[in-house]
């Protein structure tokens, strides 16, 4: 059922519920990338939002941990289809390098810094079940750009290389770029010309090794 046939048959309170769990959630989530999960009580949650203390429970009756794995599952799984969509969709007669320039875009524009914060910290704190499901997302991932990879080692654009790893090789210089800004750049990205000029090099710098 789509969220806009779900909000049609909810009563106003209903609906008032989901914003309050919407933005307790969005404000969990700043304070643990700001802070950490440990040093962020659920006392500083509901002041943040103004909301009574003990009404967490109302909407994560598991508490702390709950927010946070349900922050990891929801925000990771909206990047994660968009990407997917994005790499189906994809235009097979797109030279190779503007392909791949595309695709860089789509995972540096839709990062979260937040949550790349979260992963890193906490990855600790996620379930068996949570880091499992990571695993398999980012390995579906992989394959949807292998296959594109694939397609143009065919056509003779690139060697006879194993295209898994030429997409590992791929994902992983994004998310190393990523990790650079969010983390040792303290979430203050490169203006648009920079971003841009370092990613093209990265990727002439692929291509290079892969032709």
């Amino acid at each position: 059922m789509s969220k806009s046939v779900q909000k049609e048959g909810m009563t106003s309170r209903d609906l008032q519920a989901a914003k309050r769990r919407k933005q307790l959630l969005q404000t969990a989530k700043k304070l643990f990338a700001e802070k950490g999960y440990h040093n962020t009580s659920t006392k500083e949650i509901n002041r943040a939002i103004g909301m009574a203390d003990g009404l967490i429970y109302h909407y994560f009756s598991k508490g702390k941990l709950e927010i946070l794995h349900t922050i990891v599952q929801d925000s990771t799984e909206g990047k994660i289809q968009h990407l997917e969509k994005a790499l189906k969709n994809m235009d097979a007669d797109m030279p190779i390098r503007d392909m791949l320039l595309k695709i860089a875009h789509i995972i540096v524009d839709n990062a979260d810094n937040e949550l790349i914060v979260i992963l890193i910290r906490e990855q600790p704190l996620l379930t068996d079940e949570q880091t499992e499901w990571l695993t398999r997302t980012f390995d579906t991932v992989i394959g949807q750009l292998s296959v594109l990879l694939e397609k143009r080692m065919l056509k003779g654009e690139l060697r006879r290389l194993n295209c898994k790893l030429m997409a590992r090789q791929f994902v992983s210089s994004i998310q190393s770029y990523l990790i650079e800004q969010t983390i040792l750049g303290g979430g203050k990205h490169r203006d648009q010309t920079e971003s841009d000029k370092h990613l093209m090099e990265l990727i002439d710098f692929l291509l290079e090794c892969w032709r």
